[in-house]
């Protein structure tokens, strides 16, 4: 049965548990895993050869990476997201300024195998509305952490194949506040018996494992082309859901906070990339990756109290999400200058998983998009190198957000948003030994 409160609150553990394995593309999934690949909008990542984030994106690219290395950095994200209601009102979801961390580490041990370590933040968002905005009953105010820990074993069959493998631990922590009309139920009556304003904050995390492979062929000196695949994840997790602001708790003093728990399948992706070295000056790369977000289409939520107190029949809702597959394709390049300084650029165009609008969520808004990047590389000696980057995500087309009545379906449309903008700042430093 669809359920307003909880299809939001579910969403929120969604997020949290099942976005841990890629601050603003598709379903708010990280791509930012690389301040150096931000400069060509993550056009051949990995193979690209220019960073250790191969890592994260297609181990077997440690092997274009003789001796050992370390690399740290960040990638700091800012949102804009203008809304305006159906009555006039306006807000911004914005939230402050998430930097998302990055560090790697790849050691070549002999001839032919390589050891690496990603520790990454691959799924993540903030966004806040003041507490008494009009679109209140869609989200207030969602945060969401996750951290990865991403050994990896990399092997040069030959000068032109090498194979990779790794292994994530994954720890994911989300907190989302919503007001919502909650619906009271009798025993025998399949609907609703009165409507009840209530703040919701539901605080859930989890610990999960996942798995990652990739492939490098090298057909010729210049030219590289990887094929990566990241597991899909199932995760279960716990925390509690905090109820106030309802009449009905009077007796409770106002607020209850009950056990709250949700299944999601995190989804799998699949990364094709490659890289072009036209001279000692030029590089050409590119990126296409496929999300398989279709595996978010329902979500299993229990909270067992919420059932005997009548807010929940069952104390058991399935969400139909209805999300669909996603697609990444970028471009870009490098142009380098002289032996210390590289210029790079990007562009690519991302599709966003909501497949219809009324399931867009004011704190998940979420849209197609599109990515323009430039950056530059600065080689200081031998042994360090550091890497500056600035893209800008222009969201496209559906931006609207709907009412829902208590059983979880549309209404009216309640407002929208004027643009979808994310602003990425990135830097990083390299060590080789």
């Amino acid at each position: 049965m669809k359920n307003a409160t909880f299809k939001i609150a579910a969403a929120a553990i969604a997020v949290a548990s099942a976005f841990t394995t890629q601050a603003y593309a598709a379903g708010f999934m990280l791509t930012e895993q690389s301040a150096g690949g931000l400069g060509r909008a993550y056009a051949g990542v990995g193979v690209d050869g220019t960073d250790l984030s191969g890592v994260f994106y297609n181990p077997s690219t440690m092997t274009l990476h003789k001796g050992s290395h370390f690399q740290a950095g960040f990638v700091s994200i800012g949102l804009d997201l203008p809304y305006e209601g159906v009555d006039g009102s306006t807000d911004n979801g914005r939230y402050k300024e998430q930097p998302i961390p990055h560090g790697f580490m790849a050691k070549q041990m002999t001839e032919n195998i390589w050891l690496g370590l990603g520790m990454t933040v691959p799924f993540g968002m903030g966004t806040e509305f003041n507490e008494g905005w009009q679109g209140k009953n869609r989200g207030v105010e969602a945060t969401i952490l996750t951290f990865d820990v991403n050994p990896n074993i990399a092997w040069k069959i030959n000068e032109k194949f090498s194979v990779g493998v790794g292994a994530s631990v994954q720890y994911a922590k989300a907190q989302l506040v919503t007001h919502l009309d909650v619906p009271h139920f009798v025993p025998g009556n399949p609907r609703p018996t009165e409507l009840n304003n209530t703040r919701a904050k539901l605080n859930a995390d989890n610990l999960t494992y996942g798995w990652n492979i990739g492939m490098m062929w090298t057909p010729t000196d210049n030219v590289r082309l990887g094929l990566s695949y990241r597991s899909e994840v199932e995760h279960n997790a716990d925390g509690d859901l905090t109820i106030s602001e309802n009449p009905r708790l009077a007796p409770l003093g106002g607020t209850y906070m009950t056990p709250a728990s949700a299944t999601v399948t995190a989804p799998a992706w699949a990364m094709l990339t490659g890289a072009w070295d036209i001279n000692d000056t030029y590089s050409v790369y590119g990126t296409f990756r496929w999300t398989d977000w279709s595996s978010f289409d329902v979500l299993t939520v229990e909270a067992p109290m919420l059932g005997i107190m009548g807010m929940l029949p069952g104390g058991k809702a399935n969400i139909v999400n209805e999300w669909k597959d996603t697609y990444l394709f970028t471009f870009g390049g490098d142009y380098r200058y002289n032996d210390q300084w590289t210029f790079r650029a990007g562009i690519g165009y991302e599709t966003s998983p909501i497949d219809k609008p009324y399931t867009r969520m004011a704190v998940i808004p979420d849209a197609d998009r599109w990515w323009f990047a430039v950056g530059t590389n600065y080689k200081y000696n031998d042994s360090f190198e550091f890497d500056l980057s600035f893209a800008h995500l222009r969201g496209v087309h559906e931006r609207s957000v709907y009412n829902l009545d208590p059983m979880g379906n549309p209404v009216s449309e309640n407002g929208r948003f004027d643009k979808l903008d994310a602003y990425l700042l990135g830097a990083q430093m390299q060590y080789h030994f």
